[in-house]
């Protein structure tokens, strides 16, 4: 493929349940490729929900109460709903959604929120001088909704959706009229409609599991071997087992032994503290306070127990998967006798979950929490340092923002593919020409 003159930024926009995260990378940055979290108001945390006064829509904003308009949460988990009708997707209150939008138009008009504000982030790093720049970008999506026909081909249409009406029409602001919205949804529903060969899908929707992985490859402080990823997001869990590979000292390549995607998260476990604290359904209001009730309350840590073995089931059935392929070759299964485990997300930071998966699955023995260290490619967009607290949300993002990035599944080490030199030029199609389809 012909190599375009053009300077290329890309979007790594992980459009999350409760919040999003968005990471551009250059890939003309001066000294090589770059990416940096995007702000909006000085947090790498951008609101997924939306809220709907009399005639507006209102993106990004999480200071509105109840009082001040209806608020429309967990829309991601929405969609998955209106296209699968299990209710299994959702715990938060059953609110009525504004007349003649859909949980998918009001994703659609989210994501294409999620790209003004990635396009904002760009013309900031750029400092306004955005003639000869190129802005692609790939959404991530739960590995459960990869898998699922019908929902990867829903998210796919969201993705192509919300990037013709940027393409289109332009950026858009935290505020939408209700008129307005209709009317641009209306007139770019055909982009959806667009075949995608499946050599593009992966340049439009990817897995959030497989994007997360790139991150422990990448950082310096993890060395090659075997490792699982449990990644507790607001709606799912994912669980991957996977193996990094070098060869002379250096990391060539990764691969998937098990990868599962089970349908609980923090969405789940409010659900359960809010029972146990008889609030009813308003359970999405204790988002981030889980710790700190859990720790005090011995009623909540029991209402706990069960979600808390659904959320680890996504981790045993990897390891099922996993085993399948190592059973017969003791080499293997020595070393996955004390592999280590990234715990990220949102449960990261509820402690009783990050221990509950540090149980090894077959042997029931602890294992080692591993930490993730910041790429050297990494920063914010102002320029400061990524802290420690962030590095597991914005993972998922880091990873969406490399182009094409394809992790293959594995039996044996000896079976994985290096992944393709950075130090070589990107030979890509034209993200104009290609994101026009």
């Amino acid at each position: 493929m012909p190599t375009s003159p053009k300077r290329r930024v890309h979007l790594g926009i992980d459009y999350g349940t409760s919040t999003s995260k968005i990471v551009l990378r250059d890939y003309g940055a001066p000294g090589g490729e770059a990416a940096f979290v995007v702000l909006r108001d000085g947090s790498f945390r951008i609101p997924s929900r939306v809220c709907a006064t009399a005639n507006e829509l209102i993106f990004g904003d999480d200071r509105k109460s109840s009082d001040e308009c209806d608020i429309y949460e967990s829309l991601k988990m929405r969609v998955a709903v209106e296209v699968t009708g299990n209710q299994k997707y959702y715990f938060g209150p059953a609110v009525g959604l504004p007349d003649a939008f859909t949980a998918h138009d009001l994703a659609v008009l989210t994501v294409w929120f999620l790209i003004s504000e990635g396009h904002r982030g760009v013309a900031e790093y750029l400092k306004g001088r955005m003639e000869g720049v190129s802005v692609g970008m790939t959404m991530g999506i739960p590995m459960a909704f990869f898998k699922e026909q019908k929902l990867k081909e829903s998210f796919l249409a969201i993705a192509k959706q919300a990037w013709a009406l940027y393409r289109n029409e332009g950026t858009i602001l935290s505020v939408l009229p209700f008129e307005k919205a209709r009317r641009m949804l209306e007139k770019h529903r055909a982009a959806s409609a667009t075949p995608t060969p499946e050599y593009e899908l992966r340049e439009w929707i990817r897995s959030e599991a497989e994007a997360a992985m790139w991150w422990p490859f990448q950082s310096p402080a993890v060395a090659a071997g075997p490792y699982a990823k449990v990644d507790i997001g607001a709606g799912t869990t994912h669980a991957s087992l996977f193996r990094i590979v070098q060869k002379d000292g250096v990391k060539t390549g990764l691969a998937f032994f098990g990868a599962v995607s089970v349908p609980v998260g923090m969405d789940a476990v409010d659900s359960a503290i809010a029972i146990s604290q008889q609030l009813g359904g308003d359970c999405l209001s204790l988002r981030g306070l889980e710790e700190s009730i859990l720790r005090a309350d011995g009623k909540a840590r029991g209402a706990l127990l069960p979600v808390k073995e659904d959320i680890y089931d996504a981790y045993r059935k990897a390891w099922i998967e996993t085993y399948r392929k190592i059973n017969e070759t003791v080499a293997e299964l020595t070393a996955w006798r004390t592999h280590k485990v990234f715990v990220i997300g949102g449960g990261s930071l509820v402690s009783t979950l990050a221990e509950a998966n540090r149980i090894h699955p077959g042997s029931r023995t602890p294992l080692e929490l591993a930490l993730l260290e910041s790429p050297a490619d990494l920063a914010h967009i102002n320029n400061t340092k990524v802290s420690k607290n962030e590095l597991p949300f914005v993972a998922v993002a880091y990873g969406l923002s490399n182009i094409g990035l394809s992790i293959p599944e594995a039996f044996t080490p000896d079976q994985i593919p290096p992944l393709p030199d950075k130090s070589e030029p990107r030979l890509r199609l034209d993200r104009d020409d290609m994101y026009a389809k």
